[in-house]
């Protein structure tokens, strides 16, 4: 592909489309564009510098402070919760993002400007874990279990909640990335369609599995292709997810499957870059792993080649000092190593032909990390305390689930529902459908609820018990348990 068709294929893949924004009605003139505020400078932000504004400044985002990356509800203030992952993601995602940029243009002859493409990589990694429930991936077990033993599949029982199968996959196999998704396009100003309207290269680059939770025909997914491993959207959010991709060209490989936008690939590895470098540096100030191991895994990653003649400088003795050090080394040589393997598979990426991530590719990281990987995963992620709050966390979300889900999803709630239903946010069954109709005459509780189906229903109650953060869902669950009563 020539560096004129390759230029163009980036325009669209770089589209600042805002999604879910009506389309402009035939023979209707250009938008009229208001006349300036003699009062003020013009807002000279891009469309990509607007939306990593939009998430930074949202209450979703701000949960994440909340929110267990490895450690749940620890005691240390020096352990990363989920926002700060997010942050340090989006400084090595901008990085990846603008080093990347910046050779397409040199090296390759494509015409991007690479601050662009640094801020859109940057903005969806701090958007990367937003969907992610109290308590991380145990979250999510938790809630997959909860569908599962109370609705084995979609027709099993003659009061399944669920109308087809893939209602059924969406809750049984819950996934933090097509939640956050919803968050994004639909759970922020949820009286319009498309929420806060984000740019179709935002949405496409924080969408590393662009595919429902059931693909066509039923199949399995593909053995290797990484675009497959997990689901990205519900079926409640597919108009809005297929009209971002198809905005964007990604390859649609079957009705409603995509392959990955190139960013998914950077932001993916922004995410592995910190999942495996910090969570190490974790794990060791909390005693975990000893200091002086945790070094010398990371002084391995990519170590300096030797130059002849001259001896190699000692680490410092401060094991802190060697630490920060080490990690900041770790970090500075993994991200021009995965630059350069998104470089050497650019063109197939824009085609929609690669389907490894980065850090998989290049043998002397991929080694290198699942090595640190595994002992943080051994000694950290499965340490004792981790795992006694971790199935205390299941518990939590499991006993939110049997007030708050069965509660909205009769359509005879008893005494005891109908005062669970009234803790529900009523905000939570808000949808763009019924907007103008609410604004003329606000709905009853009971029938803003029973206009939905049962499967939006649940899903207005994963909406609510996602968006938790590990404190409150704690909290909250003992109150209404009985355990420990409001003061």
């Amino acid at each position: 592909m020539g560096s004129n068709s390759r230029t163009e294929r980036w325009r669209q893949l770089l589209s600042p489309h805002r999604v879910g924004s009506p389309a402009p009605k035939e023979g209707a003139g250009e938008k009229a564009v208001p006349p300036p505020d003699e009062r003020i400078l013009p807002d000279e932000r891009t469309d990509y510098d607007r939306d990593y504004d939009r998430i930074v400044f949202s209450s979703e985002f701000r949960c994440l402070h909340d929110k267990t990356q490895v450690f749940p509800l620890s005691t240390s203030d020096y352990t990363r919760t989920r926002l700060t992952h997010s942050i340090e993601a989006s400084c090595v995602g901008r990085s990846l993002g603008q080093l990347a940029g910046r050779h397409l243009v040199r090296d390759q002859g494509v015409e991007v400007e690479p601050s662009h493409l640094g801020t859109i990589v940057a903005a969806a990694c701090l958007a990367h874990d937003i969907g992610n429930p109290p308590f991380g991936h145990s979250g999510e077990a938790a809630i997959q279990h909860w569908v599962e033993q109370r609705w084995r599949s979609s027709d099993s029982e003659p009061e399944s909640p669920f109308r087809n199968a893939s209602e059924w996959k969406d809750l049984q196999s819950f996934e933090g990335n097509a939640q956050g998704l919803r968050i994004l396009t639909r759970l922020q100003s949820r009286e319009r369609w498309g929420g806060l309207r984000y740019t179709a290269a935002t949405l496409g680059a924080m969408s590393k599995y662009p595919r429902p939770s059931v693909l066509p025909d039923g199949r399995t997914p593909v053995k290797g292709r990484v675009s497959e491993k997990k689901f990205g959207y519900f079926q409640d959010d597919a108009k809005l997810a297929v009209e971002a991709f198809r905005a964007l060209g990604l390859k649609e490989r079957e009705p409603g499957v995509f392959s990955r936008h190139p960013l998914a690939f950077l932001v993916e590895a922004a995410d592995d870059i910190c999942y495996a470098v910090i969570d190490l540096e974790d794990s060791a100030k909390l005693g975990l792993i000893p200091m002086e191991e945790a070094c010398k895994l990371l002084e391995g990653v990519l170590p300096p080649q030797p130059t002849p003649g001259k001896e190699p400088r000692p680490p410092p003795a401060h094991l802190e000092t060697r630490m920060a050090q080490a990690r900041a080394r770790a970090i500075g040589m993994l991200i021009p190593a995965c630059v350069k393997v998104f470089l050497e598979h650019a063109e197939e990426m824009e085609q929609g032909a690669w389907e490894t991530p980065l850090v998989s590719a290049h043998p002397d990281v991929r080694e290198q990390l699942e090595r640190i990987k595994s002992i943080t995963r051994r000694k950290g992620y499965e340490s004792e305390r981790v795992l006694q709050i971790e199935s205390a966390g299941f518990k939590t979300l499991g006993g939110l689930l049997d007030m708050f889900a069965l509660a909205v999803v009769t359509d005879r709630p008893n005494r005891e529902e109908r005062k669970l239903r009234q803790l529900l946010p009523m905000e939570s069954f808000q949808r763009p459908e019924f907007a103008e109709l609410d604004q003329k005459k606000p709905p009853e509780r009971d029938a803003a609820i029973e206009r939905l189906s049962k499967y939006q229903r649940l899903l207005c109650v994963t909406d609510y018990i996602s968006g938790m953060t590990d404190g409150f869902a704690v909290e909250l669950f003992q109150r209404l348990s009985g355990i420990k009563l409001p003061t």
